[in-house]
């Protein structure tokens, strides 16, 4: 037996060092529930990081175990959640869009971005209807009786898209920046 340690070896280890950082992460935000978007989007820069230096099936395993553990140890956190229904997997989404024309990988990534918000909505909606219905009431008495569920669902899905433009926009340029500036530091994945 040799004494190096194999790569794959190597990439399972940091995988599951990333994973368990992930996991902290979206701990935190639960802990913090001011923090729980913050630490979802946080923690997907370890996929981030997968996809890059790991390639293959590696940023999926760490996906897949930082939330479904940071789900089980909290499951009324909204961060672990956030992060298995759209920032966990968005990452590899991104890497394989962005190959194709930048039109296209933006319809792609916007139709993506909304299924996944689409998605949130519906589980809050059956689970907290009461609720939903209520602060849909209590809005629509303050606009003079009128109902504007869906003038509201509206605006709240161009606010969404806008802010989900800048955070790809941002994911982008952090990842030019490590490429550019950081990568050469992590030369023991090669």
């Amino acid at each position: 037996m040799g004494r190096g340690v194999s790569e794959r070896t190597k990439k399972l280890t940091l995988g599951a060092i990333l994973a368990s950082m992930g996991v902290v992460l979206l701990t935190v935000g639960g802990l913090v529930e001011v923090l729980d978007l913050s630490m979802a989007a946080l923690a997907s820069f370890f996929c981030i990081f997968a996809v890059i230096e790991m390639g293959k099936g590696y940023p999926l395993m760490i996906y897949a175990v930082t939330g479904i553990l940071a789900v089980l140890i909290m499951p009324q956190s909204l961060s672990g959640w956030i992060y298995l229904l759209f920032f966990g997997y968005y990452p590899i989404v991104k890497a394989k869009l962005e190959r194709l024309p930048t039109t296209l990988a933006w319809v792609l990534k916007l139709a993506v971005f909304n299924a996944a918000v689409t998605v949130y909505a519906a589980i809050c909606y059956f689970l907290f209807f009461g609720e939903l219905e209520l602060l849909l009431l209590e809005f629509s008495t303050l606009f003079g009786g009128m109902n504007i569920g869906g003038v509201l669902v509206a605006i709240i899905y161009a606010i969404l898209n806008v802010i989900f433009v800048v955070y790809d926009i941002a994911i982008t340029r952090i990842i030019t920046l490590y490429l550019i500036k950081l990568r050469h530091r992590f030369r023991f994945l090669k």
